[in-house]
């Protein structure tokens, strides 16, 4: 499930106390890390549509982004991995 260690951990709850979303930087703030280190997980959470980008058609470059997580794809993902935790 999406290849969970802590800091992705640490991501994926931040932005689900946060459903306004936020930008790498206001989420590396708040776990204590760099902002790089949010946003390569952030590219993965958005690849497993999990976390979707405010203004997809604008370009990124040098714009403060704003992510935000799918809750409801949340709760499926780890009701997947719970089944699969569990032997089902």
């Amino acid at each position: 499930m999406f290849n969970a260690n802590t800091l992705r951990a640490a991501v994926i709850r931040d932005l689900a106390q946060h459903p306004g979303g936020d930008t790498t930087g206001g989420i590396a703030k708040r776990i204590g890390v760099d902002y790089r280190q949010v946003y390569t997980h952030i590219k993965t959470l958005e690849a497993e549509g999990l976390v979707s980008a405010a203004g997809e058609a604008a370009v990124r470059n040098g714009q403060r982004v704003q992510y935000s997580i799918d809750l409801g794809r949340l709760r499926e993902q780890g009701l997947i991995y719970m089944r699969y935790l569990s032997g089902e």
